[in-house]
């Protein structure tokens, strides 16, 4: 269990945005301003295929990347899945991949429409991955709001223990932020919903 005042690493895995690849929208950004203001340590990954994304999941589940317990999914996305390249990539799926492997570990999607799902089988996926919570995006979201939402839940984790009474902090401070940022429809489940 991380402890209260412990910088928690983000691992970050960024899917295409364009297929131009002279496009340069990217997260990293936000990531860099983190680090900067913050010291939060991070990883970036690129991603384009399903066989990339599994490969880094995997990754980030190994006792070595335990000072990156933040997994952060940045990627296109649509109702209960993410978009890797071309391939949905559900939920279920994920929550397979996963089983059992993600205790204190907090699970970020910043993908449209992603958690456009029944909370239930957000509980499914939080109980069977044991997640301390999971969030992300029931709508299609504006780029620069969803970068400032972002921000400012990153640093709110921050300030919170991972355990079921920091999950639950960090769920009342998501909501809190959320009320500023209600066109996102923002959703969290965390160990206290289950």
């Amino acid at each position: 269990m991380r402890k209260r005042g412990q910088t928690k690493g983000i691992f970050c895995i960024e899917g295409m945005w364009d297929p131009d690849l002279r496009t340069p929208s990217s997260v990293e950004p936000l990531l860099d301003l983190l680090n900067l203001n913050a010291l939060i340590d991070y990883i970036h990954v690129d991603c384009a295929t399903k066989e990339e994304f599994e490969l880094y999941i995997t990754k980030w589940m190994q006792k070595r990347y335990d000072r990156y317990p933040i997994l952060y999914v940045a990627a296109h996305g649509s109702a209960s899945e993410l978009k890797i390249g071309k391939t949905g990539y559900s939920i279920d799926d994920l929550g397979k991949l996963m089983e059992g492997k993600c205790a204190n570990r907090f699970i970020m999607f910043s993908s449209c429409s992603t958690l456009r799902i029944d909370k239930r089988e957000l509980r499914k996926f939080l109980n069977r991955t044991q997640a301390l919570a999971v969030c992300g995006y029931r709508v299609d979201v504006d780029w620069l709001r969803s970068t400032a939402f972002e921000l400012l839940l990153f640093s709110e984790i921050q300030k919170n223990e991972f355990s079921g009474r920091g999950a639950e902090a960090i769920d009342n401070a998501a909501t809190r932020i959320a009320r500023s940022f209600k066109d996102l429809d923002f959703s969290i489940v965390t160990v206290k919903d289950l």
